[in-house]
Parts: C-alpha cells; structure tokens; sequence
C-alpha cells in the first residue's frame, strides 16, 4: 500500500503541493474547509462588478480530477497529533504517513490583536522612496 500525504489547505500553496505529487507512488489526501479555490488577487472585482464570482472559484475537486492519486475532503481540521500521526477534523481522525500544511494565511485577530499588528510595520514606517524611514515603527504588544 502506497503511503498517505495529507495536504492541509486548499489554496495556491495546498494545490501545488497536491499536484505536485500526481507521478508520486502515494495516495495524497486534501483537505479544506471550503470545497473551493479562491483566487482572492481578483477577489475586489467580484466586489466591483467587474467579475462574475465564479470566474474567480473553482470547485477543487474539478481542479484534481484527472489526478487518479488523489482525493478531496470537505473537512475543518481541528487539531493534531504528531505521534499518533493523525489529524483531528469534524468529521473523525484522519491518519497520514506525511503531512503538508499549508492552511494560508487569516485576517481574524489573535487574542485581541490582529496579526497585522505583531507581524508588519504601520505603512508610516515603511521606508520612503529615498530610503529612510520617515518614523520608528509602533506596533503596540
């Protein structure tokens, strides 16, 4: 029996991780919350009325489906065992050989604080044309 790779995430990173593996001898198993890929570059569009929201939307299972060693699960991952080897989801454990995490990156704060805040300078102390820094960077903990 072929080893199982478990991919966490549906996106640009979880789907090339998923192809990548199509001539691989394993079962990859992707998993998402969401039975879609977003492409959210052009998501402002769709809010525009410049773009039918299906244009930018695939239905991942369409994107994998000449891809006979693999398999989507419509599933939220909630949380992980690396002994045991296995992933928590709504929907029971799943077991894997390897695992690829690539859940993306989230806007949704973080103990009161949102991301944003503890990972990036404020535009004001992004460097100028001239390459100064106009002020020190205030990001409060």
């Amino acid at each position: 029996m072929n080893p199982t790779v478990v991919v966490v995430g549906a996106g640009f990173g979880g789907l090339r991780a998923a192809r990548a593996l199509r001539r691989a001898p394993v079962e990859v198993v992707l998993v998402d919350r969401h039975n879609y890929h977003l492409f959210q570059p052009l998501l402002y569009q769709v809010a525009t009325a410049g773009l039918e929201p299906e244009q930018i939307a695939r239905p991942v299972r369409a994107i994998l489906r000449r891809q006979r060693n693999a398999d989507f699960r419509l599933v939220e991952v909630t949380g992980l065992d690396l002994g045991r080897r296995e992933l928590a989801t709504d929907a029971g454990p799943l077991r894997y050989d390897y695992l690829v995490l690539a859940a993306g990156a989230g806007s949704r704060p973080t103990r009161g604080r949102s991301p944003t805040t503890t990972s990036c300078l404020p535009w004001a102390a992004r460097p100028t044309f001239s390459g100064s820094t106009p002020c020190a960077a205030t990001a409060s903990p």
